[in-house]
């Protein structure tokens, strides 16, 4: 079961669910971690979230993307893009928001 990213509700399975999509800064490497969630600490919300590191041979990754945070809604997804945008130690470029199934 996922959870939101931000609100950190849980996200069932009949539910809808997005992403925030992620490409890390230079020198930042989760290879070791591929295809898992994992607790990332977000120094601007002090505390912890769930980040889906994509595989290797995944899709996403050969579209660009190197982690993807699960969000409930619109309305957190804008507010953790707002908060990884200010994580420029973790991450690069602007995230994207997506529809995930």
């Amino acid at each position: 079961m996922l959870h939101c990213a931000w609100c950190m509700k849980k996200i069932g399975e009949d539910k809808p669910c997005f992403g925030l999509s992620v490409k890390f800064a230079k020198g930042v490497d989760f290879n070791e971690k591929d295809g898992k969630i994992i607790s990332l600490y977000l120094a601007s919300r002090k505390t912890s979230v769930p980040l889906i590191v994509v595989g290797n041979d995944s899709e996403a990754k050969k579209s660009g993307q190197d982690g993807i945070f699960a969000i409930c809604s619109e309305k957190c997804g804008e507010k953790m893009r707002s908060a990884v945008a200010k994580e420029l130690e973790l991450f690069s470029g602007t995230p994207d928001f997506l529809a995930l199934k």
